[in-house]
């Protein structure tokens, strides 16, 4: 009977990936800080776990590119080798290469091996260097490790079920006789009878004898995939002490290495029975049942409305009940595809490193609020929004260490990335200490090529307004790695399709500062529902500042502007949603209802017939079920059944708001 590795590969690669992204993450850290013996031990565990999770399920490539890897780190983390930017350097093209094959493997598709052949010389020539300068003698400040013979007993007995994950005892036995001279004997104690025997089920068990070099926990290493699926137990019998200065070299370059080792293993079992890797597609549809809950939820209790309190007491309280359950159900499974945006932010310190090296140009990346959660389906689109961001500050916000020295800043530049929640609504900033935007450069080149066609209306919201117009750029040269402008409209556009608002403030010489802000979910909207004529329309909550009924006399027209709202001294364009949909019939209020809204650092008054009330209500994509609608950003379900269409604010505000800061005294205002 052969069993069927392949249910096991979603397992492999999720974790794998999880764990390259550790290793690289720490790579990093260790280049900037030097060695840490902590860091590189919890390197080494992730990719010796990966090798052997690899080469038991047949990706042998994996497994021999990482076997080198391991090497490397463990010459590393027993400081026999010093860490460089030559090791760095290597071992980060190494998890690029292993992620590379394992997104390819996943796909199915072809594993090109010999991708990682150069990598496999340059590591084995790392290696090289190393046993040569230990030979020659051990670097200023660098331990050499000598240490006597140890004598283990272990026992290995394996779950019943071990068999199930792929694994095979054979191969854990065969790695402890790399580390030494083993003895092995097999316990046939639970063996059952033929009768009821399950050639699926592992009822043996191991105790075998290693003389051996190695530690305690470079034992446990060897068995690390399947500490969870196990019981070991390691005693060692017999211990050939070195000498005193040996002693001493041990202790300071391995002594801990045990005592890390097995700390980070009871964690990681401790974590095994917490975390299940989940299909991201079943969630979805956990997801999208929920709505349809929601749905229900809202048919009912609109169907229930006429209900007495005190006739009906008990359906009123199992009704109130079920609407506390669904809340709680709702709560809880969005909180699943909720994550921390440091699932973006974690990929930029590597880009800024290599952008940083290839322009010749020293930048300090800051990341801060990275544990601020966002929903999954947000979060995936923003990846590459935020990749061209951070990639035009670096070639064109950030200048050279000469130039900035020049005028007085440090030879460092910053680069900043911060997240956080900010009035139910995600806020991520992008700032870097750069040379800033140059107003007069961006007036010169958009009259240049018509997209200005008098310097007289230029100002800093129609400079903001010509950095977003598709290809668009100052740049004197295209750069292969950005062009500021160039795709600043699609950053915008996609920023822009989850709901969201991209803002630019820029202080020339000074520095440049990018705000996208974001709805918390794209599944479930806090909406008002409004009434225009006999349509019914839903405004996101999020974007509304207040709801006011007011006179006529309060709505002006304004030459050349159109209606404007006075409201505190503030003027406000005023736009009919009947109007913007081109819509009939007539008013169902004796006076205009405005709702002020706020988008895109601008704000509109927009009038409305009636307000319905406010609602949870499910998003659905219009463009993905439909088409795509002018004005209009989804649509959802009522609870008497009708469609309701949800506005998007940001296009109706980047549009209409067309009221510009003038005194009174300039303004020709005359009563509607």
């Amino acid at each position: 009977m052969s069993l069927d590795l392949s249910r096991f590969h979603a397992t492999f690669f999720a974790e794998s990936i999880e764990g390259l992204n550790h290793v690289e993450e720490a790579l990093l850290g260790i280049e900037q800080s030097g060695h840490d013996k902590d860091a590189l031990d919890s390197i080494f565990r992730a990719i010796h776990s990966m090798k052997g999770s690899a080469g038991s399920l047949g990706f042998g490539v994996i497994a021999e590119l990482a076997h080198e890897m391991e090497s490397v780190l463990d010459r590393l983390r027993q400081a026999l080798m010093p860490v460089s930017a030559d090791s760095t350097n290597v071992l980060l093209r190494g998890v690029d290469c292993l992620r590379n094959w394992i997104f390819a493997a996943e796909a199915k598709g072809p594993v090109d091996a010999t991708a990682g052949v150069g990598l496999v010389r340059e590591l084995q020539l790392l290696l090289q260097r190393a046993v040569t300068s230990e030979t020659a003698g051990a670097p200023a400040g660098v331990a050499a490790v000598v240490g006597g013979k140890h004598k283990y007993v272990i026992v290995f007995r394996p779950a019943q079920d071990f068999f199930h994950s792929g694994n095979d005892p054979a191969r854990f036995i065969d790695e402890l006789a790399q580390l030494g001279e083993i003895n092995s004997t097999v316990d046939l104690s639970s063996l059952p009878g033929i009768e009821s025997f399950v050639p699926t089920t592992c009822y043996l068990a191991w105790r075998i004898t290693l003389e051996t070099e190695s530690s305690a926990n470079d034992i446990r290493e060897v068995f690390e995939w399947v500490s969870n699926c196990c019981a070991l137990e390691i005693e060692e019998v017999m211990q050939v002490e070195p000498s005193a200065g040996e002693k001493n070299a041990e202790g300071a370059a391995r002594g801990d290495v045990a005592a890390a080792g097995a700390a980070g293993g009871e964690s990681r079992r401790d974590a095994s029975l917490v975390t299940m890797h989940v299909r991201t597609d079943k969630i979805d549809e956990l997801v999208n049942l929920v709505g349809e809950l929601v749905i229900t939820h809202t048919m009912l209790r609109q169907s229930t409305q006429g209900l007495d309190a005190i006739k009906d007491a008990r359906a009123v309280s199992v009704f109130a009940q079920l609407e506390r359950n669904v809340q709680d159900i709702q709560e809880r499974v969005l909180s699943i595809r909720m994550m921390p945006v440091n699932h973006v932010f974690g990929r930029f310190p590597r880009l800024v490193r290599d952008l940083g090296l290839q322009l010749g140009k020293a930048i300090e990346l800051k990341i801060s609020g990275e544990q601020a959660e966002l929903d999954k389906s947000v979060i995936e689109q923003l990846i590459d929004p935020l990749t061209h961001l951070v990639r035009n500050a670096l070639d064109h916000g950030i200048e050279l260490p000469a130039d900035r020295l020049s005028v007085g800043k440090p030879a460092k530049g910053t680069l900043s990335l911060h997240a956080e929640h900010r009035g139910g609504r995600f806020v991520i900033t992008v700032i870097d200490d750069g040379r800033g935007i140059n107003p007069e450069m961006v007036k010169r080149r958009a009259l240049e090529i018509g997209l200005l066609q008098s310097a007289d209306n230029f100002d800093e919201a129609a400079m903001y307004a010509l950095l977003l117009k598709p290809g668009f750029s100052t740049a004197q040269k295209v750069s292969n790695v950005s062009g500021r402008g160039v795709g600043l409209d699609v950053v915008s556009e996609n920023v822009r399709k989850l709901g969201g608002s991209l803002d630019i403030q820029s202080n020339q010489g000074a520095g440049t500062t990018f705000t996208i802000n974001l709805p918390m979910t794209l599944a479930i909207v806090d909406g008002m529902i409004v009434g225009v004529a006999s349509e019914r329309y839903i405004i996101p909550i999020a974007f509304i500042r207040e709801c006011l009924q007011v006179s006529a006399v309060q709505v002006q027209s304004v030459v050349g502007q159109g209606q404007v709202l006075q409201l505190r001294g503030e003027y406000i364009s005023v736009v009919k949603l009947r109007d913007i949909c081109a819509l009939r019939g007539e008013k169902t209020a004796a006076q205009p209802v405005l709702v002020v809204i706020e988008a895109e650092n601008r704000t509109i008054a927009l009038q409305v017939d009636d307000l319905l009330g406010q609602d949870q209500v499910v998003f659905k994509s219009l463009e993905a079920n439909y088409r795509k609608v002018e004005f209009m950003a989804g649509a959802s379900i009522l609870g008497d059944g009708r469609v309701a269409l949800i506005l998007d604010i940001n296009q109706i505000v980047k549009q209409h708001a067309n009221i510009k800061a003038v005194s009174r005294s300039e303004r020709s205002v005359a009563t509607v």
